[in-house]
């Protein structure tokens, strides 16, 4: 059985699986990528003021997982992406 938006949308931030990409690809690797401290402080801070369920890198993840999940070309995903700054704080 498949996962339905509802269960995406409810994931705990903790499955975002980001600790298991990087020990997979290896701390000191990791660290050496462009965009670290962004990386860092993205999955630190929260998606928007008094969310508590996404950070900001959680919630990029969980948007481009959905993006190569169903295939959505660039146009529709960013018109959703713009659907979505108007519709959340």
């Amino acid at each position: 059985m498949g996962s339905t938006m509802d269960d995406v949308v409810h994931d705990n931030v903790d499955d975002d699986g980001l600790e298991d990409m990087i020990r997979d690809v290896g701390v000191e690797s990791f660290a050496e990528a462009h965009g670290y401290g962004s990386m860092s402080s993205d999955a630190k801070t929260s998606s928007y003021p008094g969310s508590t369920n996404f950070t900001r890198l959680s919630t990029v993840l969980r948007l481009m997982n959905l993006k190569a999940i169903n295939g959505w070309i660039d146009k529709s995903f960013t018109k959703l992406l713009q659907l979505l700054r108007d519709m959340l704080p």
